[in-house]
């Protein structure tokens, strides 16, 4: 794994995700803070600690070609939903030199465990990543 876990400060609130698979999927309704945690992200990626992070989303050009060129990266895709097809999928399953997390809600033809999917969380100002039940 790339990450075991990121931790980060955006004032009021303390991000502590922790990682327990190499492929996370965040779920979790519309509002609950996916799109705004990208957006961290965005800026975290030019810290030398957190320069393995690759992002992607609807806005992003020549995603398919972008994605196969990444090796040994931390791939965050926002609405992945719209954005992977049966390539991407397997590109996903079986290029094992990343780590993925992955704003999704269909999950069907990714390789996951039990331990992939999770949904952001926010306890008295610190943001975690929780099992979804």
């Amino acid at each position: 794994m790339i990450y075991k876990n990121i931790t980060f400060k955006a004032d009021p609130f303390l991000y502590d995700l922790v990682f327990d698979d190499r492929i996370t999927l965040v779920g979790g309704d519309s509002g609950t803070g996916k799109t705004v945690l990208y957006e961290m992200l965005e800026d975290l990626r030019l810290t030398d600690e957190y320069k393995a992070i690759k992002l992607f989303n609807y806005r992003s050009d020549n995603f398919q070609e972008l994605m196969k060129q990444c090796k040994n990266s931390f791939i965050v895709i926002d609405n992945a939903d719209i954005l992977i097809n049966d390539d991407i999928r397997r590109f996903i399953n079986f290029e094992f030199s990343n780590q993925y997390m992955l704003f999704l809600r269909n999950c069907d033809g990714i390789n996951v465990s039990d331990k992939s999917f999770k949904v952001l969380k926010l306890d008295n100002n610190k943001i975690t990543l929780e099992e979804e039940l």
